[in-house]
């Protein structure tokens, strides 16, 4: 009935009547941004700089590089792991977050850089396979969704999957059902 520049100008006259701020941001709950629609890129942000903060507070010089693993695996690679479990990152997010643990990894220093010498896909493997268990953090956040996706399949007593349920329809066949542009990402 209305065409989508109809209703963001009706938004925006509303908006300056009642002095009401637009924002694409609804703030944070629980250490993570709340959103309508999709993700911006620039919401994530903030796993950026504290990943980078807190690698950059060690002195990569310092440790060798069994030592820089440790480090990666217990503190930068779990800093996003809550915000994984609810959101779908922007593969520019998940890359940025990659390249610096792979600096951190590989450099000594800011002004430093180290040689690569071996692939990140084969240090990201696991040490089975010869790797040394760090975690593509692309493949961490898949593994978290695929955990919703099996609540939603398996406990229906649950009240989050009642609620997507009534709201979404039912699960039966999940991997057939097509997101309409109105929905959540989930």
């Amino acid at each position: 009935m209305f065409s989508k520049n109809t209703r963001s100008l009706d938004k925006q006259v509303v908006g300056g009547i009642f002095n009401i701020p637009h924002s694409t941001s609804l703030g944070k709950y629980l250490g993570c941004s709340l959103f309508q629609g999709w993700a911006d890129p620039e919401l994530f942000q903030t796993l950026m700089t504290k990943a980078s903060s807190k690698l950059d507070s060690w002195k990569a010089k310092c440790f060798s590089k069994a030592g820089r693993v440790v480090l990666i695996q217990s503190n930068p690679e779990t800093l996003p792991s809550h915000t994984m479990q609810c959101f779908r990152l922007p593969s520019r997010i998940t890359d940025q977050i990659d390249r610096i643990h792979r600096d951190f990894f590989w450099n000594n220093s800011a002004s430093d850089r180290g040689f690569s010498l071996i692939a990140w896909d084969k240090i990201c493997r696991p040490k089975k396979l010869g790797g040394l268990g760090l975690r593509k953090t692309v493949a961490v956040n898949t593994a978290f969704l695929a955990k919703l996706v099996w609540k939603l399949l398996t406990q229906l007593e649950n009240f989050w999957v009642q609620q997507v349920r009534a709201k979404y329809g039912e699960t039966d066949h999940f991997f057939e059902s097509k997101a309409k542009p109105a929905d959540s990402w989930v």
